[in-house]
């Protein structure tokens, strides 16, 4: 049985106002500390601005790829949720034995743990830094792995969710596991025709079967549960999200529930060369060709680096086709989108290819997905 401590103990408690504890660490710290270490490549440069007030510059200590820099140029370093910088901190948060997790506000904020571990650290990180582009168009979707200072060391065929169930962003991986089960369930695209008699027949009495059906995405959907009990090689990024195998008879267009799926080989591999932190970029379309920037060209070239000289149109989107539409299937075809004058070059100033049609159709409110079609 506990004891009550004395009156003027309890009083003095009471009484004394709740002083917030105050971080160790602000944000700029915290990430000084992961660039020191090596957990985040970067190189910080201070100089003095217009207004002359001290500013820093970050630069990449290897040769970047087109797509990485401008990945980094959309996102302020400065940002506390910066997903790069909180990769960082996820894989040395791993690596000293601590929980996998952001402070309050991403990088502000940190657990009193996790700011002791950064203050007493001089461990630098003993994985290459890793970053994961997966891109859906041109098709077919495909999955590249960057390693610093090997360059791409991976690129496969892959999957995405259906009915845009993988959406665009940045995310560092924060869990991994060698075989884990998934349950959910998975979108069905129905027409809206087949809700509104399913609902109309519920409403006149007659005796129909449950069916549930929701929206999602913009689309009506009939969602069927899965139950798939030993998924190999995960690795989670965005939720219940994550890049891992799953069996198909093809890749390359989306299939899952919202993960990034492999074939067996693609992502045993893919496994062995990810770690915590890494981040997971899901793209419309790559932002460049995927090769050294050109005021690089005399830098060494990274081992295994890939030289794409131009890449199809990168604006493609689904139209209806009337012509084959009916009530109970919508069939969508995929044609590319004219490009506004200030869109008409890539990132480093070369002119933009020229769109060239794709033989690619998606039939969507036809037969729903086989048994292989459930996993997430």
């Amino acid at each position: 049985m506990n004891s009550l401590p004395p009156p003027s103990v309890t009083a003095a408690v009471v009484s004394a106002p709740a002083a917030a504890s105050q971080p160790l660490l602000t944000a700029s710290k915290t990430r000084h500390i992961l660039i020191r270490l090596g957990y985040l490549p970067l190189t910080a440069e201070t100089y003095l601005g217009r207004n002359g007030q001290v500013q820093r510059q970050y630069t990449w200590n290897f040769v970047p790829p087109r797509a990485l820099l401008a990945l980094s140029r959309r996102d302020s370093w400065q940002d506390p949720w910066n997903p790069l910088v909180l990769g960082a901190l996820y894989q040395f948060e791993h690596e000293h034995g601590l929980p996998v997790e952001p402070g309050k506000v991403g990088l502000r904020d940190l657990p009193v743990s996790v700011e002791m571990a950064l203050l007493a650290a001089r461990k630098p990180d003993p994985l290459p830094w890793t970053w994961v582009l997966v891109t859906k168009f041109p098709r077919p979707e495909r999955i590249h792995v960057f390693v610093a200072g090997k360059g791409w060391v991976l690129q496969s065929d892959c999957n995405t969710g259906v009915l845009h169930g993988t959406p665009d962003g940045t995310w560092p991986v924060y869990a991994r596991d060698e075989h884990t089960s998934m349950v959910g369930s998975f979108p069905i695209p129905v027409p809206a025709r087949q809700v509104r008699l399913y609902d109309a027949a519920k409403a006149a009495g007659f005796h129909v079967a449950d069916i549930d059906f929701g929206r999602y995405h913009h689309h009506w959907v009939r969602y069927q549960p899965y139950d798939d009990p030993d998924i190999r090689w995960v690795n989670y990024f965005d939720r219940g999200r994550a890049v891992h195998f799953y069996p198909r008879a093809a890749y390359g267009f989306p299939q899952s529930a919202g993960c990034v799926e492999l074939p067996r080989k693609a992502a045993q591999q893919a496994f062995a060369i990810l770690h915590y932190g890494t981040p997971v970029t899901v793209a419309h379309s790559a932002p460049g060709p995927w090769n050294a920037p050109a005021s690089a060209k005399g830098a060494a070239k990274p081992q295994g680096e890939k030289t794409i000289a131009a890449l199809p149109s990168l604006h493609w989107t689904y139209r209806v086709v009337p012509q084959q539409s009916s009530p109970r299937s919508v069939h969508l075809a995929l044609t590319p989108v004219a490009l506004p004058a200030h869109a008409a070059a890539l990132p480093d100033g070369t002119p933009r290819p020229a769109p060239q049609p794709q033989p690619d159709r998606v039939a969507a409110g036809s037969a729903g997905p086989g048994p292989a079609a459930r996993a997430g």
